[in-house]
């Protein structure tokens, strides 16, 4: 079982924060930046189980720029500045 990595980052927008995955179309938002990274991997979770029931998760994850991903890979979102 391999691992892939997926970068997540976190801005600030006005009042609240933002955390999004790269070349994802994720967004986890909340007053502090925990919040935004809490947020962001709830969706990230959900995200994974719909597109895994619907069988699409390797598919999407690859034309996004993550290669590798197999039924048995374990991902990571690893949030950097």
């Amino acid at each position: 079982m391999g691992k892939v990595t997926l970068p997540a980052r976190v801005v600030q927008e006005e009042k609240d924060y933002l955390a999004t995955v790269d070349n994802l179309n994720l967004i986890g938002k909340g007053p502090t930046v925990k919040d935004a990274q809490d947020d962001l991997v709830d969706k990230f979770m959900s995200w994974v189980q719909t597109c895994d029931g619907r069988g699409t998760l390797e598919a999407t994850l690859s034309e996004a720029g993550y290669v590798g991903v197999e039924e048995d890979t374990e991902l990571e979102l690893q949030f950097v500045e």
